[in-house]
């Protein structure tokens, strides 16, 4: 890209909320309709639902400058659309810390905004620090995270990997995709805490009086909360906050400095 775009069109909600957070969110003229944040965002155009590509007719008609994808545009798939459309288009990284930290720094530095871009990076390795340090030598706790009937996270993906630097590990690591997890593997794995999706059902009182869960250990603690599932998959500059409120939910007496 040799010139600083003037239009973007963002296709993927946390390249969206990085664009903003470095100030290029006067750039966007559509997005997907699945942003939740920041609340200037949920106004904006809507050009596809989450996760979904529109049409090349549909995008050329904004004219853009620049396009943002999601992770699950292939290489082949972004080349295409790029030259369809007449735009760069980027392709956000994976779903991790440095991933995220990797497209807030990209973003800073095709819309001309690379200071305010590096200086949030420093600021949420910062944050992160503060967590792993408070967090060293902390055994990790075992956690469940309950979608609704046992359904349960990607191993693999993004939830996944906030609760483990959040000092939890997952114990449902080999669940069946599509698959609730069994209630006998359940019962197996202990967990020690138990975080389950607002909105689905799942309460600590039902927990309580099932015979199934009501010996679980976080069941016995009553270590349960209910948590913003949208959240754990979020991939803008909060997943650094939401590791934060991870650690302390799975560790009420940490003490971040």
């Amino acid at each position: 890209m040799h010139a600083q775009p003037r239009r973007v069109v963002s296709l993927d909600p946390g390249l969206t909320e990085s664009a903003f957070a470095v100030g290029a969110g006067p750039l966007i003229v559509a997005t997907t309709g699945g942003e939740q944040y920041p609340q200037a965002a949920r106004h904006l155009h809507r050009i596809a639902e989450a996760g979904g590509v529109p049409s090349v007719a549909r995008l050329r008609r904004l004219h853009p400058d620049l396009v943002l994808a999601g992770n699950n545009l292939s290489a082949a798939a972004a080349a295409q659309l790029s030259r369809s459309v007449g735009a760069p288009v980027y392709v956000a990284s994976a779903g991790t810390v440095p991933g995220v930290e990797h497209d807030i720094d990209q973003i800073g530095a095709m819309t001309g905004n690379a200071a305010a871009g590096a200086t949030l990076v420093r600021r949420m390795q910062t944050q992160l620090h503060g967590v792993t340090t408070a967090l060293a030598g902390m055994p990790p706790v075992r956690v469940f995270v309950d979608e609704g009937f046992f359904f349960t996270i990607d191993p693999t993906g993004t939830a996944a990997s906030l609760i483990a630097l959040a000092g939890g590990r997952n114990v449902a690591g080999a669940v069946t995709p599509g698959k609730p997890f069994p209630l006998s593997q359940l019962r197996a794995a202990a967990p020690l805490a138990y975080l389950a999706f607002a909105g689905r059902g799942v309460t600590l009182a039902g927990l309580r009086t099932s015979r199934g869960t009501r010996d679980l250990p976080a069941v016995r603690a009553r270590h349960f909360a209910l948590i913003n599932g949208a959240a754990l998959s979020d991939t803008g500059p909060r997943i650094v906050a939401e590791v934060t409120a991870l650690a302390h939910l799975l560790h009420p007496s940490l003490q971040i400095p």
